[in-house]
């Protein structure tokens, strides 16, 4: 029987079949592997990247690492991020990556948030683009601006908020970015999006101990510093560090008047004026101000006067984001905080309003107990001036009196006439004596002590000492007593003369004369480049009016060979106006 056909014999397979299968698996298993294996580099990449990020809770220092971990693991030439403004319509800060200093330089102007940028803002969802220049919402390149092809963006969320965008171009060695690229920058910005919640709470816990620190430290020299555009100035430049600002203005109501000018500080430039009111555009707008109000960098709607009178009072060329906030307390409004930030600077000016606001009026609750506490004091030295007036009066003038009568009884008694001459001339003397004391009298309830405003010019010209870079000289002379109004015009007529040298001069020395007799005058020399054709000069115009108010005149010439002076007098004798000079006449 033939084996041919028998169903239970084995069949041979081919020799080659088996060997195929073989290798087809062996190669799926090897392009497995690969891709294991580049998965894992790609979240230890990812885990390393996050770990980067974090490293570090300053703000500015996470978005520049932000940005060069999403170039690393993307592999892409170019890389920035933009921080969305308040608004949400536009970027106010952009971070880059890939571009040296002078490539950043030569670009005019940084993207603001238009084309394939400003899609990515308006439709929050990650973008892959092949080639930028084929795409609808390519605006094209400004000028120096290297060429730019491939593209991935992702929108980098705070909770339900969109901080900013990430954008990468230029994949390198590929023509485009890969949806695994698109998944791994969508996970970094998720990971970044919770490494800038944490920065943000850290920063918002360190400015919060800053600001106790800040008000802690103004408080306490409001309330133990006799001078407060001192402890104001303070403030100025707390609440600058504070908030990131480069310029700070404090402007308070003084008795019911329009707000003046009491401390400037400017980071940056050495302008500044600290004396006079603000103006009238300045005026009309805080006077109608009760609450936070923040004019956004390149605001078109912003009066154009008010951006200005900042400019001119803080010295910046260009103001950035301003932010007027009101010093409220029960009794109304006491002043306000003017607060510039840099160009660019709107999502930072954003987030410190409410910090600000509350700051406020903390500052407020510290001008009311400094002012509290200044009017005790002064209630106290009233009742100590009353007490020793009174005392003069009842006692020194009616003993001096009645000496005067007994000299004068004395003199009608005698017929020598040398006695009765002598006798006539003490009673004379007397006469005079009195007249004296009781103008004494009269000034104990009027005027400021020559020694209490030498202490404030003193400590004023301090401050300018520093903005100069060298100390001012400072000569006074003469005891005599002045009125309150005058010493307050002294003390502007100072500051104006000081912010001028400061702004224009250039000078190398700066001395102030005071002089403090019948005429109040105030001397300011410095050896600067003169005063050259300035066509605004509204403060050294306030001096002349302050002189023409109280029948005085001022001078403002060039001195030889070099610098300018200003010379400005005031009569002393208003300082009495009304006091009792008299002579007593002793009854004949």
């Amino acid at each position: 029987m033939s084996s041919c056909g028998d169903p239970g014999q084995a069949q041979v397979p081919h020799p080659h079949v088996g060997v195929l299968e073989l290798e087809d698996l062996l190669d799926e298993l090897r392009q497995r592997a690969v891709a294991a294996r580049r998965g894992q580099l790609q979240i230890e990449a990812l885990l390393d990247a996050v770990v980067a990020i974090s490293s570090d809770l300053e703000l500015s220092e996470m978005l520049r690492r932000i940005v060069e971990a999403a170039c690393s693991l993307t592999n892409a030439k170019y890389g920035a991020l933009g921080v969305l403004g308040p608004d949400r319509t536009q970027l106010v800060e952009f971070i880059t990556h890939g571009l040296t200093e002078e490539e950043r330089q030569s670009i005019d102007d940084l993207p603001r948030g238009r084309g394939v940028l400003g899609l990515l803002i308006k439709e929050p969802y990650s973008l892959r683009i092949s080639d930028l220049s084929h795409h609808s919402e390519s605006v094209g390149f400004p000028p120096n601006h290297p060429p730019m092809s491939s593209f991935l963006g992702a929108p980098i969320r705070l909770r339900d908020e969109v901080f900013g965008n990430l954008y990468l171009t230029e994949k390198q060695d590929e023509t485009e970015f890969s949806a695994e690229d698109e998944s791994m920058l969508n996970t970094l910005a998720a990971a970044a999006g919770v490494a800038l919640q944490n920065a943000r709470l850290y920063e918002d816990s360190t400015a919060q101990r800053e600001r106790a620190v800040a008000i802690t430290e103004v408080t306490q020299s409001l309330l133990t510093n006799t001078n407060e555009a001192t402890a104001l100035q303070l403030l100025a430049v707390q609440i600058c560090g504070m908030v990131g600002s480069i310029a700070c203005v404090v402007a308070l109501h003084r008795e019911g008047s329009s707000p003046l000018v009491s401390a400037v500080h400017s980071q940056g430039s050495a302008s500044t004026e600290s004396s006079g009111a603000l103006g009238d555009e300045w005026r009309t707008a805080l006077s109608a101000l009760r609450t936070l109000l923040l004019i956004p960098d390149g605001d078109e709607t912003a009066p154009p006067p008010i951006v200005e009178d900042a400019r001119r009072i803080v010295g910046l060329p260009q103001p950035g984001p301003t932010a007027l906030v009101p010093i409220t307390a029960n009794q109304g409004v006491l002043g306000y905080l003017i607060v510039i930030w840099a160009p660019h600077q709107g999502e930072v000016a954003s987030r410190k309003l409410d910090s600000l606001e509350e700051f406020a009026q903390q500052v407020a609750i510290a001008l009311i107990a400094s002012r509290a506490e200044q009017n005790r004091s002064k209630v106290v030295l009233l009742e100590d001036r009353e007490r020793i007036a009174r005392d003069m009066h009842d006692i020194v003038i009616q003993r001096l009196f009645a000496t005067g009568l007994s000299l004068q009884f004395a003199g009608s008694l005698t017929d020598h006439p040398t006695v009765r001459d002598r006798l006539g001339e003490a009673v004379t003397e007397l006469d005079k004596t009195i007249a004296e004391v009781r103008g004494v009298i009269y000034q104990l309830h009027t005027v400021a002590q020559p020694a209490d405003l030498t202490q404030k010019v003193s400590d004023l010209i301090q401050g300018y000492s520093q903005s100069l870079g060298f100390p001012v000289q400072l000569h006074t002379s003469g005891s005599h007593a002045i009125h309150p109004d005058i010493a307050m015009d002294v003390l502007a007529v100072i500051r104006e003369g000081l912010a001028n040298a400061v702004r224009h001069s250039r000078a190398s020395s700066v001395a102030v004369t005071l002089s403090l007799g019948r005429v109040v005058r105030v001397q300011i020399d410095d050896d600067g480049v003169g005063l050259g054709e300035v066509t605004r000069r509204s403060g050294l115009a306030n001096l002349v009016d302050r002189a023409k108010a109280r029948s005085g005149h001022c001078e403002i010439t060039h001195r030889q060979p070099s610098g300018t002076r200003i010379d400005w007098s005031v009569p002393a004798e208003r300082s009495v106006e009304g006091a009792p000079t008299e002579s007593t006449n002793f009854p004949t």
